[in-house]
């Protein structure tokens, strides 16, 4: 005859049930980087070192749990199934069966699971104790185990087989937005992530100064004029071309510059003091720009186009600047390249690199389709001709328009944000 202690066998066993099926989804979802962190600080309680050594021996864990999590769901269907046959007779069998199906699904399974994914890493720390003890005493068991799978693992593995493929560049953008989204690292330092991983993306003509930027010298140019480019520029290396900036002949260092004209007071010929110029393609990615500036040990290459000609110029500060960002010194005159000016509404710098620009406007630029590599060239681009000030665009949630130009080209656009639809979400 089933007694009241039946009963209260049945709900320990659930809640049993409840701990293996949390503790088993907690330590497969917490974030692994999070965990490490508490259990290396200074001031890390027990705690977390436990916790942080059973995710190690994740293996070991679920063996253990899914061991303990079917010997209770038997044991509590079996406990039911007496009550149920004392109280039903033969049909007790059956009812028994269903309502500790539902009673285990529900209160075994998916609720302590969907609470242990939205607190993965507090559950883990709970079930600490209490899971490392069982792992100690069902270690025979789960040493037995642990022996069979890689008897079998071996059996079944082809020899050719290839491993599984490395972590992709998604999978690494998506770990970095999750532990800054749980306070692992800061923003500065995702930022500085993602820039060292979208690094080897990014090409040279990206980010170049563009040909009608540069500051350059005529080799027929005199002491005087050489002078007066250098002063204002604020810049230490100009390149130097004849006859037209396609054919750029040299680097010249003003230091050298200076130098040669304090030795030699009665002139002397430029050529001279000319560093090697380096040339590369508009197409190399930044990551073989950077390795060939330090093979060569320049500070700066001139960007070619297809045809040969000059398309820019870029600098080792450049190309830095793609890693840790901006870098200023004291000649440099700090100008925001996106101005609030309203609600919702932006005046952005024409030269603003349109990879920049989608991400502080929140869009996702992996479906974008456009070759410029500024936000000046893609309105361009966008209004199919050479703009007039107030022509305007629209391209997603954003309205793009003309507000100044400068020789054909677009120095000046406003944005206004509009609210993105729920359809439209999964779209930017």
């Amino acid at each position: 005859m089933a007694t009241a202690w039946d009963y209260i066998a049945i709900v320990i066993f659930i809640v049993f049930s409840a701990f293996f099926s949390g503790s088993e989804i907690a330590y497969a979802s917490v974030n692994e980087l999070r965990l490490k962190k508490a259990a290396e600080a200074e001031n890390g309680n027990k705690l977390a070192k436990l916790a942080y050594s059973i995710y190690s021996n994740y293996d070991d864990a679920l063996i253990t749990i899914l061991i303990g999590n079917n010997l209770v769901n038997i044991a509590s269907s079996s406990v039911a199934t007496v009550i149920a046959i004392d109280i039903m007779g033969d049909k007790g069998t059956w009812v028994a069966t269903a309502i500790m199906t539902v009673i285990i699904l529900t209160f075994g399974e998916i609720v302590p699971k969907i609470i242990a994914v939205q607190a993965a890493f507090s559950f883990t720390h709970i079930a600490a104790v209490p899971l490392k003890a069982l792992m100690i005493i069902t270690f025979p068991i789960v040493w037995l185990i642990q022996r069979v799978l890689k008897a079998l693992d071996k059996l079944i593995k082809k020899e050719d087989e290839e491993p599984a493929d490395a972590i992709t560049e998604d999978d690494l953008e998506t770990i970095i937005d999750t532990v800054e989204d749980e306070g692992v690292i800061d923003e500065d330092r995702a930022d500085l992530l993602q820039s060292a991983l979208d690094f080897d993306d990014v090409l040279a003509y990206e980010v170049i100064t563009p040909r009608v930027d540069m500051v350059t010298i005529d080799i027929e140019d005199s002491f005087g004029e050489i002078l007066e480019t250098a002063n204002d520029s604020g810049y230490t290396r100009i390149p130097v071309y004849e006859d037209t900036v396609d054919n750029i002949i040299g680097i010249l260092h003003l230091n050298h510059f200076y130098k040669m004209l304090a030795e030699k007071q009665d002139g002397f010929d430029i050529r001279e003091i000319l560093m090697p110029v380096n040339f590369v393609h508009k197409t190399m990615p930044l990551d073989d720009v950077l390795k060939e500036m330090k093979r060569r040990q320049c500070h700066m290459v001139i960007v070619t186009d297809e045809y040969g000609g000059t398309m820019g110029c870029l600098t080792m500060e450049d190309v830095l600047e793609q890693l840790v960002g901006d870098i200023w010194d004291e000649t440099d005159d700090i100008e925001p390249e996106i101005t609030q000016t309203g609600e919702d509404t932006y005046d952005v710098d024409g030269d603003m690199r349109i990879e920049d620009f989608l991400d502080e406007m929140d869009i996702d630029d992996r479906d974008f389709d456009d070759d410029n590599a500024t936000v000046g060239g893609w309105a361009i681009e966008m209004l199919g001709d050479y703009p007039k000030v107030g022509d305007m665009f629209e391209y997603k949630n954003l309205t793009v328009t003309v507000k100044k130009l400068q020789n054909r080209r677009v120095v000046l656009v406003g944005v206004k944000v509009w609210p993105v639809k729920e359809e439209d979400e999964e779209e930017l």
